[in-house]
């Protein structure tokens, strides 16, 4: 399995790079985890171009005993502030994100569980139809399971609509479930 990029057996720059500041995100996640909106911060440093530089990303809960799929965050790089650490003023961040229409039309979306019908979250053609409904043209999936039998989802874009490579996809997976620890 291919765990990192190497050039004559040493990683990439990038990737320490990406590797250092996913380290620091639990920590961070830990010390807002009061903050209204975190689910917002978290997503976006995920998608920052210094870590796993995607252009769309949204962030689903799938609750199967309440029956339905409900947008909680969305990302857009058109529409997000060029800001290289969110964490230096995450409440001002949730607010500008407030004013997102990509974030808006997440928050909108409502639709019956996916996970009740047995539906597999990380390739489906309904999950991906969620990323589709909101102008992603090649969206990727990846699930998880959260407390209280939720489950989450991510559904995102990479830029040229470019598949990650299986170790990004790895990390990104690891790390994604870091929004189950926010508030809804």
């Amino acid at each position: 399995m291919e765990r990192f990029r190497k050039i004559k057996g040493e990683l990439l720059r990038e990737d320490h790079a990406l590797i250092g500041r996913l380290l620091g995100l639990p920590h961070r996640v830990l010390k807002h985890h009061h903050l209204d909106g975190l689910a917002q911060v978290v997503l976006h440093d995920l998608a920052h171009k210094n870590s796993f530089n995607l252009s769309k990303a949204t962030y689903f809960v799938d609750n199967p005993d309440f029956d339905h799929v409900a947008g909680v965050a969305g990302f857009h790089r058109d529409e997000s502030p060029d800001v290289d650490d969110v964490w230096e003023d995450p409440e001002t961040f949730v607010k500008t994100m407030e004013k997102s229409d990509y974030h808006t039309n997440v928050k909108k979306v409502l639709k019956n569980s996916l996970k009740k019908r047995d539906v597999d979250l990380s390739d489906h053609d309904e999950v991906h139809q969620l990323g589709r409904d909101l102008g992603m043209k090649n969206p990727q999936a990846l699930s998880w399971e959260m407390k209280h039998g939720n489950h989450g989802v991510l559904v995102f874009e990479t830029d040229d609509d470019k598949e990650m490579s299986s170790w990004q996809t790895g990390l990104l997976h690891s790390f994604v479930a870091l929004l189950g620890m926010c508030a809804i």
